[in-house]
């Protein structure tokens, strides 16, 4: 499904006026090298957000932008090709490692990783099946190979992004819901962002 805006500017000149009832967009910037993104966070892609930032804590740079809408979230997705939000653009134009978190869909709990950073991917890949988690090859499309993908754009010109999903990131919370509030969290969540972390810190 083609996205409703091009980029951030044209979300921004329609969703702005009513922006605090429609996303929320946190940027920390912790001087770290690695930089955590999820640019479909919130309501879009449910479990992103949380996850993301689990994962960066207090240690690595955090984006995150979310959606707020009670429905039609989907409207605030932008293409990881066409995301140029400021604040995410400047974390990771400056960061060594870029990892990018996203939701796909899917009845079976996978994570498909994909980016540019073949050495980081393979550290993450074995970390998950390390971990019991399932791992797979992203479909054209979500696989984060184009250079111009947000993922892609940080000094190393190659970051990793993983599109997991929509079973796999229910499991992230307790009552194995994606509805909002989500709350609480697992102890599922707590143990995958540990995997990245430990490929990250590798």
């Amino acid at each position: 499904m083609a996205d409703t805006y091009r980029n951030f500017d044209d979300l921004r000149k329609h969703e702005g006026r009513f922006f605090q009832n429609s996303y929320k967009i946190v940027a920390k910037d912790r001087k770290s090298k690695i930089t955590c993104i999820a640019i479909h966070g919130g309501n879009i892609e449910p479990g992103t957000s949380e996850l993301a930032e689990e994962l960066a804590g207090n240690e690595f740079n955090l984006y995150k932008f979310e959606g707020l809408k009670e429905k039609n979230n989907s409207v605030l997705h932008i293409t990881s090709s066409n995301f140029d939000e400021p604040k995410a653009d400047k974390l990771v134009k400056n960061a060594q490692k870029v990892i990018s978190i996203h939701g796909a869909k899917g009845d079976e709990p996978i994570t498909y990783i994909g980016g540019l950073d073949e050495k980081l991917n393979e550290k993450v890949k074995n970390e998950l099946e390390k971990a019991g988690f399932k791992v797979g090859i992203p479909r054209a499309g979500i696989d984060g190979k184009t250079t111009n993908n947000i993922v892609n754009r940080g000094l190393t010109k190659a970051g990793c992004q993983l599109e997991i999903t929509r079973a796999q990131r229910s499991l992230f919370f307790a009552n194995k819901s994606l509805k909002s509030p989500r709350t609480k969290r697992s102890e599922i969540l707590y143990k995958y962002a540990e995997c990245l972390r430990n490929a990250l810190n590798d």
